[in-house]
């Protein structure tokens, strides 16, 4: 400026510095938390505590959204109520994300694939997750398949096993005699390999399908009660002549007994003759599995026994699909006796077996 009078002439610079503006951050924050908890705004599970979003980064606006998002922070305490402070499974991850959004309108949060609750002690075993392949086997709804031939009637009854899922039930891995009635099934769960047992007469359990179980249910039975038999008579069981000594059936079985057939034997049962076979059976004039047969030798012991000469066949355990249906009637080739058993390994049950003994009492009755 021109100085016009005399005087004092100033000048005014401007020199002021400034720094340049700062970059806005928004804060990160890594945190661990119960898996599934409930959300802090109501009672759903909070989303960014489940499994399937572990891991992931999101970004939080507001104390209220985190609250939604993973819940209230969890700070654990004694059974008297005094906190546990500094305790490793606190929340203070999530308390401090809280505390950011206090003063901040963004931040990101991440919560690690870790869930806090299955490391807090508890009364029972923790377990994880089951291996790949497993199987659970609700023993409450599985209907099992079991179905037990009648030789008589010609059909199947369903079976309800006795579902073992303790080995206080057990004995060597067998059932306990204090379990179940005689003629009853039992499946072991304990045992991956689920064995079915079956309760016999003296009130033991024996393994469906061995040779004590096919011993369990007789082949043949007489049709007499106490009949009185001749001294001397004879029969033939498997080309081996049996010969009657005295005149009970309680001695017969003795002697077929001692006569030491393979696969047969034979025991009086309430004053019925009772012979069993067995896998070690040999059959004699068929190639079917578990046929033997018995002819009458020289007498009338069968006439007395009232039992048929001809081919009889060892009780029968097989596994097959619905569709299959085992041919065990006394028409077919090998007829199986009363006690054998069919276990349907297919998801149709009892549906199946009512209709074919329906079939069964229709064409009885003459309609095809």
């Amino acid at each position: 400026m021109a100085l016009v009078s005399p005087g004092v002439e100033v000048s005014v610079v401007d020199e002021s510095q400034y720094l340049p503006a700062a970059t806005n951050s928004v804060p990160y924050l890594l945190i661990a938390t119960a898996q599934n908890k409930v959300s802090g705004t109501g009672t759903s599970v909070a989303t960014a505590t489940t499994a399937a979003n572990a891991n992931k980064v999101q970004l939080v606006t507001s104390q209220r959204e985190l609250a939604t998002l993973y819940g209230n922070p969890f700070f654990y305490s004694t059974t008297n109520g005094t906190p546990l402070n500094g305790y490793e499974l606190n929340e203070y991850g999530l308390l401090a994300a809280h505390s950011v959004l206090g003063v901040s309108n963004r931040a990101y949060v991440q919560r690690v694939d870790v869930d806090l609750a299955a490391l807090s002690a508890r009364l029972t075993r923790p377990v994880g997750d089951a291996n790949d392949n497993s199987y659970w086997l609700d023993t409450a709804e599985t209907l099992w398949g079991l179905f037990e031939w009648n030789k008589s009637t010609g059909k199947f009854t369903n079976k309800v096993p006795h579902a073992i899922t303790s080995t206080d039930d057990l004995t060597g891995g067998v059932p306990k005699g204090s379990v179940g009635a005689v003629g009853d099934y039992a499946v072991v769960t304990t045992n991956t390999a689920n064995p079915i047992y079956y309760k016999k007469a003296d009130n033991t359990w024996v393994l469906v399908g061995s040779d004590d179980w096919q011993n369990a249910h007789y082949s043949v039975q007489s049709g007499t009660t106490n009949p009185t038999l001749t001294a001397g008579h004879t029969l033939v069981i498997n080309g081996t002549t049996v010969t009657s000594t005295g005149t009970t059936v309680t001695t017969l079985a003795s002697e077929i007994n001692s006569a030491s057939i393979t696969g047969i034997s034979a025991a009086a049962v309430d004053g019925k003759l009772e012979i069993y076979a067995d896998s070690d059976v040999t059959p004699e004039g068929s190639s079917a599995d578990g046929a033997w047969t018995i002819a009458n030798g020289t007498g009338t012991l069968l006439t007395d026994l009232s039992i048929t000469a001809g081919t009889y066949y060892a009780p029968e355990f097989t596994q097959a699909k619905h569709t299959s249906l085992p041919r065990w009637k006394t028409t077919d080739t090998a007829p199986r006796p009363t006690g054998s058993l069919w276990q349907k390994t297919t998801s149709v049950n009892k549906v199946l077996i009512l209709l074919l003994n329906n079939m069964t009492k229709v064409q009885t009755h003459g309609l095809q």
